[in-house]
């Protein structure tokens, strides 16, 4: 059986519908825009031996924790690896970190990647945490409920700053952080460092 990767994707939830209209009102739409996310990449390179699985979740542009919880426990069923790999890129790392803070996954994790995470509102703009906000003291949880924790941040993230993974490394000192100058918010095609974490023997 192949090793198996779920991987959350990113989003927006925010504190109020009237944030969440004027969002609507202000985003520049283009249709013809495309978009490579280093996801697919990871998958193209890992099909041999590696199966990644990567949902929906629902209402991506008006997020809910509650939908993604009762969306992202439906997919228990489907992970027959004994010690899956359970990555989240922005809303998906925030999500997967109040998840698991709050509550059990039926198998020990081998890694949890959080990528661009945050604790607080700071820097979101019109964008809040909102029902994703987890509790801090309650991160440290995390730590017993996978054999690897890792941290990815750039400095330079504009979206969810830096400072978010700082905070969630003083509260789980174990965390492998890996730290990026000039990065962004990590939306780029591919992303070799984390192939290499991924496959290391």
């Amino acid at each position: 059986m192949k090793k198996q990767i779920l991987f959350i994707h990113g989003g927006y939830t925010f504190g109020s519908r009237k944030d969440y209209l004027k969002f609507l009102k202000n985003y520049e739409l283009d249709p013809y825009k495309k978009r490579s996310y280093w996801i697919n990449w990871i998958a193209l390179k890992l099909k041999n031996k590696y199966e990644v699985i990567n949902p929906d979740m629902p209402c991506g542009v008006n997020a809910q924790y509650e939908d993604w919880k009762i969306w992202f426990e439906k997919y228990i069923p489907f992970i027959k690896d004994k010690s899956p790999i359970i990555m989240g890129h922005s809303l998906g790392a925030i999500f997967l970190l109040k998840y698991f803070s709050e509550n059990n996954y039926p198998k020990k994790v081998s890694q949890l990647h959080l990528f661009s995470p945050a604790v607080y509102d700071d820097g979101l703009g019109p964008e809040k945490l909102s029902t994703f906000k987890p509790d801090v003291k309650k991160i440290k949880k995390i730590s017993k409920k996978c054999n690897e924790f890792h941290l990815w941040h750039s400095k330079d993230d504009n979206i969810c700053l830096f400072k978010n993974s700082e905070i969630i490394k003083k509260n789980i000192p174990t965390a492998n952080f890996h730290i990026f100058e000039y990065r962004g918010h990590f939306k780029q095609p591919t992303f070799p460092e984390v192939l290499k974490v991924i496959t290391k023997k």
